[in-house]
């Protein structure tokens, strides 16, 4: 289909359906397959026109390799970059939560520590600690301490209970009665220990330790305006969105960006990552409240690079001048690239467009343009063979030309030749023909006649001039004139190829041969006298049997005599084969001739005509050859004969 008949169709599509649409059919099936008809018409159209706009802007070769040069050497670049920059904040999220994890598990350790030094002094006065509150337990009984702490011991809060099937992760965040997630740590058992539980701003103390905003919220944390729930398989994790203008306990000054200033990215808390935390329980009972914890974190790269650089200036400074000056070495190697690569662009474009304006000069017939050829590589050597084909296409066009009229000239001596073979076969009630000629060549070296002598005989006659090509054809020709004239004259067989012979070697042109076979058919009486001149036997089909008759005797042009000659009577049915050589000798793909047993085989059984003969004969020859080519003339006249009642 053309480009512009397409277009025309797709066209058509997108108004059809853009009119339908339009016309707001209540039809609620029907509007939804409009309305995907019409997102799959324009996705085509897109593609269509994209594919028009590429091939129109990449048709010339410098625009192709620019392209291709942006695809491999540039695109890559900001790919990479953005790849760079997708690592890096995945990197920077999975440093915020390392920070984080470090900051829990320091703040989980200092419990641990103060209710140990509690536990040993006995005294719940003797760690005086603004943000942690202490309870003594004897007995499983809390017998002194803060009122937020269970009143049984906390046995899943023991130190090393988390095999227990009972016991609850110690990584655990608690609730508080408010229901804020908090932290809390116990030394001893149940018989005396001491329980330490954080009371203060937990998000605060994280924050200080880590230099991360830390934010804890519930995973059963009510949906509010502020928050963004985001769902990652089973996980549903609130998330609460930077906040800027918070005062002094705010993001703000966290981050130290002053009220007015317009902080850069590399300063504002642009990282967030999300970690999840063991389920939250209860600290009277250690029963879970909530699935999990979820800590959102930000964090700014100035922040995470404060922390994960050294701290040496030293150090630093040899990292960075080490990293520029490799940066540097690539840059450099980058911008040798491009320049390598436009050069080479811009050479094989001008070298392309001087072999178009070339070609299109010799489309045109000027023969004589040449190319200035400097370059000393594949396009100069493309171009020099360019000049040589140009410099010898005048001299083709002439040989074409000469092969153009020899080959008119040929296809006139081929129709003549064929005009030499009789078209129609004489008639009779007795006798009937099959024939084929197959010339090899152009122009064949063959011959068959059949020639009436008077009311009750016809002479049957086949011939082989030797060679192939114009002066075999010529050859034959003159064979064929003088056979006609002797025939008329109604010379003996022997008389008539004694003449021949005379006539072609009396001929000064080089020594040629022809094998010759005349049969003279007398088919009122049944009679064929058969007289041979060195051509292949006749072949006598008989009730299904054959019968060779073979007459040796010299080929016309030689100064041999003595034509062999035999008469043979002929019964209702017989069956006469008379062929050329080309068919015996035609040979198979590893060059084994067909032969005359094959051929003796092909022609037994029997045959309603001998059409039927000939065909079986060239079939069994066809599985023979396989394809392979003649190389030699196939000349074939077989009679069939009926006896008159």
């Amino acid at each position: 289909m053309r480009a512009a008949t397409l277009w025309k169709i797709l066209l058509a599509a997108v108004v059809l359906i853009g009119a339908i649409w339009l016309v707001r059919l209540d039809v609620p099936v029907l509007s939804v397959l409009l309305r995907f008809g019409l997102l799959a018409v324009a996705i085509l159209l897109a593609l269509y026109l994209l594919w028009r706009l590429g091939r129109r802007l990449l048709w010339g070769v410098g625009r192709r390799l620019a392209f291709s040069y942006f695809l491999i050497g540039v695109l890559p670049i900001p790919m990479l970059l953005l790849v760079s920059v997708i690592v890096g904040y995945i990197l920077n999220g999975f440093f915020l939560g390392h920070l984080y994890r470090d900051a829990v598990g320091g703040v989980r350790a200092d419990l641990e520590h103060h209710a140990q030094q509690v536990l040993v002094d006995r005294d719940l006065g003797s760690t005086a600690l603004e943000d942690v509150a202490f309870a003594r337990y004897e007995n499983g009984s809390r017998v002194g301490g803060s009122e937020l702490a269970p009143a049984d011991w906390p046995q899943w809060l023991e130190p090393g209970d988390e095999t227990r099937s009972t016991a609850r992760p110690r990584g655990s965040f608690v609730a508080l009665p408010d229901g804020r997630p908090t932290l809390a740590a116990a030394a001893g058992s149940a018989e005396r220990g001491v329980v330490a539980i954080h009371v203060g701003d937990l998000e605060r103390d994280l924050r200080r330790r880590s230099g991360v905003w830390i934010q804890l919220l519930r995973s059963d944390a009510p949906e509010q305006p502020s928050l963004i729930q985001v769902q990652l398989g089973s996980y549903r994790i609130p998330i609460r969105p930077p906040d800027v203008k918070r005062g002094a306990e705010g993001r703000n000054d966290f981050f130290g960006i002053d009220e007015g200033v317009e902080a850069s990215w590399y300063e504002r808390p642009i990282v967030w990552w999300g970690e999840l935390s063991p389920s939250l329980v209860s600290l009277e009972d250690g029963s879970e409240v909530a699935a999990y914890v979820v800590a959102s974190l930000n964090g700014s790269p100035q922040r995470s690079l404060e922390r994960f650089f050294s701290g040496s200036a030293e150090v630093d400074t040899a990292a960075w001048a080490a990293l520029i000056a490799i940066s540097g070495l690539l840059a450099t190697i980058y911008l040798f690239a491009v320049i390598m690569a436009l050069a080479i662009i811009v050479a094989i474009t001008h070298a392309v467009n001087r072999l178009s304006r070339a070609t299109s000069a010799v489309r045109t017939g000027d023969f004589s343009v040449r190319i200035p050829t400097r370059r000393r590589d594949q396009l100069g050597e493309l171009q020099e063979n360019f000049n040589r084909m140009t410099a010898h296409l005048e001299e083709l066009v002439e040989t074409a030309a000469q092969k153009e009229l020899l080959d008119k000239e040929l296809s006139l001596a081929r129709d003549l030749q064929e005009r030499l073979l009789p078209t129609e076969l004489p008639t009779a009630d007795a006798v009937e023909f099959a024939t084929l000629f197959e010339p090899s060549a152009a122009i064949g070296g063959d011959y068959f006649d059949i020639l009436r002598i008077d009311q009750d005989r016809l002479a049957v006659v086949i011939a082989d001039v030797s060679g192939h090509g114009l002066p075999t054809g010529l050859r034959m020709a003159m064979v064929k004139a003088a056979l006609v004239i002797l025939i008329e004259e109604a010379k003996p067989p022997r008389k008539i190829l004694s003449r021949l012979s005379e006539l072609i070697r009396s001929s000064d042109e080089q020594r040629y041969f022809v094998t010759a076979t005349i049969a003279v058919v007398d088919f009122r009486r049944g009679v064929v006298e058969i007289t041979n001149a060195g051509h292949p036997p006749t072949y006598l089909l008989r009730g299904g049997s054959v019968r060779e008759i073979l007459l040796p005797g010299p080929p016309l042009g030689t100064l041999g005599g003595g034509y062999a000659q035999e008469s043979v009577e002929l019964d209702d049915g017989d069956i006469l084969v008379w062929l050329s050589d080309g068919l015996i000798e035609g040979t198979d793909p590893a060059g084994e001739p067909f032969g005359y047993e094959r051929l003796a085989e092909a022609l037994e059984g029997d045959f309603a005509n001998p059409a039927e003969a000939r065909d079986e004969l060239l079939a069994a020859l066809a599985v023979h050859t396989a394809g392979h080519p003649a190389d030699d003339d196939r000349t074939l006249v077989a009679m069939g004969y009926r006896r008159e009642s």
